[in-house]
């Protein structure tokens, strides 16, 4: 038989490629939609961008290399496909590397709100390893910053803190797990969402539509403040699971929200 026979087209070379980078995309989309962008953070922190990068490095990038380099027959063919090939996983690691340095690792609720803190800004910090080891995990660990009330001069030393960039490292040390089912932590945060979007009929639409949707009634859920890379919204949890519904897309104004906060 022709040895001919055995010869990889262009397209067919293209073809295989790309093959191999989907399946190498899905892997990645797991990883992304499944642990590290787990929804809702997927939208909070613009999670998109990080698939734009995943496409263009996995799909676009190596196999159009492929499709203008590759002619069969040609002297140092495999050096070509070995070069593209390294340049490929080198633009991926990279690119996966700064996914990584952005994405949530943990969610932290103090004073008014909730706020994401991302691998990089966790890494970074002052908190002894052991503690960072504990919060970076592939979903983002919560926290209850549980300020001194018996410390007049606490204030003074968080706001030298906040001047020095060490405010992250002082109030980890007051951190503790959160529960969103231990209402004496999100009670301190938690906004009469009605009350809130009342005066605003396009507010008032989207809570209704996100009730529809949901097919949860209001007292089965708890609206939280939430500030992240996209903005600020509200966190809608379950209250008998404890586990987040979804987020609300209606922006949190902390003015607003003062005169709709849950009395207890």
């Amino acid at each position: 038989m022709s040895t001919s026979t055995y010869k990889i087209t262009r397209l067919k070379a293209f073809a295989i490629h790309i093959g191999i980078s989907i399946s190498i995309f899905l892997c990645l989309l797991v990883l992304l939609l499944g642990y590290w962008y787990k929804a809702p953070f997927f939208d909070l922190e613009d999670g998109s961008i990080a698939i734009q990068i995943i496409i263009f490095v996995d799909l676009v990038l190596g196999p159009v290399l492929t499709l203008v380099i590759f002619k069969p027959g040609k002297p140092g063919l495999k050096f070509d496909l070995l070069l593209i090939a390294l340049f490929q996983l080198s633009a991926l690691t990279y690119g996966i590397w700064m996914i990584q340095m952005s994405r949530p690792v943990a969610v932290i609720l103090s004073y008014d709100s909730l706020y994401i803190a991302s691998y990089k800004l966790i890494k970074e910090s002052d908190i002894p390893k052991a503690d960072i080891d504990n919060i970076i995990g592939l979903e983002p660990t919560y926290l209850y910053i549980n300020l001194p009330r018996d410390r007049p001069d606490f204030m003074a030393t968080a706001m030298q803190a906040f001047k020095e960039s060490r405010s992250f490292e002082l109030l980890f040390k007051y951190s503790e797990p959160l529960s969103f089912k231990n209402k004496k932590q999100t009670s301190t945060i938690a906004i009469d969402i009605e009350k809130y979007t009342a005066s605003n009929t396009e507010w008032s639409a989207k809570l209704q539509a996100f009730i529809s949707t949901n097919k949860l009634s209001l007292n089965t859920m708890s609206f939280l403040p939430i500030r992240a890379r996209r903005g600020r919204y509200f966190l809608a949890v379950n209250n008998k699971s404890g586990e987040i519904v979804d987020y609300l897309d209606v922006p949190f104004f902390p003015d607003l929200a003062v005169k709709a906060r849950i009395v207890q």
